[in-house]
């Protein structure tokens, strides 16, 4: 009974596969997920599906095809877990989305998208820079017996693939356009650290009606602001005092 309805939930994303060959071969990807014991990439799907050895290969060709549009696959996933999910979060209405970067090291030299990373955490533990990966996730808040989780919607990395030179998008314009390919028709609290208390992601949040959460920089600039818009009762919330007295 469990596996049909997982079926069921995975055949909300075929629109996302351009042929019913791709679509199999997704849904595979995801029982392996679903199912395996160790995180060791394809090599986990194939040991926990006990797939033939020469799958490997066709797994690989799976996850470069482009018979799976990965913009699609993301509206479908966020509009089935809105639709189906009992237990999302609102607060005055609005559904809570957290949003966060992370620099992940890698050991590999050759591996797509790894570059030379700066770790801007105030954390003295952490080496300065890393080679890795530079990836914005976005997530939102869904509530589970008497705790509260964080259900993942969206993930890319945003440093290291460059498609063309003329690319000036900077990660937190990035996070705006991450945020609305989840193709929400409905406004939401955007909450993120102090990393993110810029122009570009206010305004970007603003123009489609969605409020940001923020704790904000300490800086004269941001003070000079919060002292401002503190007075006529606005804040960095959206422009909603009420917003303000909700969530601290």
């Amino acid at each position: 009974m469990l596996w049909n309805h997982w079926w069921k939930l995975v055949c909300e994303l075929r629109s996302a596969c351009a042929r019913t060959r791709t679509f199999l071969w997704m849904a595979l990807c995801l029982a392996g997920t679903t199912t395996r014991k160790d995180l060791l990439g394809v090599t986990s799907i194939v040991r926990a599906l006990g797939l033939a050895p020469a799958c490997y290969d066709r797994l690989l060709d799976f996850f470069h095809s482009p018979a799976l549009d990965l913009s699609k696959l993301t509206r479908a996933w966020c509009g089935l877990v809105f639709r189906l999910h009992p237990g999302i979060l609102r607060v005055n209405g609005r559904s809570v989305l957290i949003g966060d970067g992370i620099k992940a090291a890698k050991a590999g030299r050759k591996m797509p998208g790894v570059k030379k990373l700066h770790q801007q955490s105030e954390s003295n533990t952490k080496p300065e820079y890393i080679f890795g990966h530079s990836c914005q996730a976005i997530a939102v808040l869904a509530q589970a017996l008497s705790s509260v989780l964080a259900l993942p919607l969206v993930c890319r990395i945003h440093e290291g693939v460059v498609f063309s030179n003329r690319d000036q998008r900077t990660l937190l314009d990035k996070m705006v356009l991450l945020t609305d390919s989840l193709g929400l028709k409905e406004p939401f609290y955007f909450v993120a650290d102090a990393y993110y208390a810029t122009g570009n992601i206010v305004r970007g949040l603003l123009a489609q009606g969605n409020h940001l959460v923020m704790r904000v920089k300490s800086n004269s600039v941001a003070g000079a602001r919060l002292k401002s818009d503190y007075r006529r009762g606005s804040f960095f919330c959206g422009r909603d005092p009420s917003v303000c007295d909700t969530l601290g």
